[in-house]
């Protein structure tokens, strides 16, 4: 009797562990479906994380823009100030040699007026000089806009382009 319940339980101990042939495929199915699962999750973290940095980018480069913009505004006035101050000078020199040539002046005036020109025009040559470093600061200054303004626009672009491939991704599932 023992050996029968044995040989009993053996056999139904055996048949527990043998599975019906439709089991394996079934389970074999969804570890593929979950293995896509897990590409897919990861694809789509990578994704997120390109556009985070992209993000990044494009806030960084905004600044940087921003900073380039006020650079040149300033580099602008600057140049303005320099300019309107060249522009008074020269008025001044003209004015005071308009004066000595048309003989209207006094001699003894003339005299003074003489070392006080000869000063105006040395101020004159250096405002000229300082106005034409200004216009260089400021075209350097308007070339670094483009070039920062040239990075923010592919910067964008990159941008639509993840966002229209992470779309298609979307929609082709």
């Amino acid at each position: 009797m023992r050996k029968f319940a044995f040989a009993v339980m053996l056999f139904s101990a055996s048949g527990l562990c043998q599975t019906p042939s439709k089991e394996p495929d079934t389970l074999q199915s969804l570890l593929n479906e979950v293995h896509e699962l897990r590409k897919d999750i990861e694809a789509m973290t990578v994704a997120s994380q390109r556009v985070q940095i992209a993000l990044y980018s494009l806030q960084m480069q905004d600044g940087a823009v921003g900073r380039a913009e006020k650079r040149l505004d300033d580099a602008r006035e600057n140049c303005k100030g320099e300019e309107s101050h060249r522009q008074d000078l020269a008025s001044e020199v003209q004015s005071l040699e308009r004066s000595l040539s048309d003989g209207t002046t006094p001699p003894a005036e003339a005299r003074l007026t003489q070392p006080r020109l000869s000063a105006l025009r040395g101020l004159l040559e250096g405002q000229s000089m300082k106005v034409q470093t200004c216009q260089e600061a400021e075209a350097e200054a308007a070339n670094q806009l483009r070039n920062d303004q040239a990075k923010l626009v592919d910067l964008q672009v990159r941008i639509e382009n993840l966002d229209k491939t992470l779309e298609q991704s979307v929609a082709g599932k």
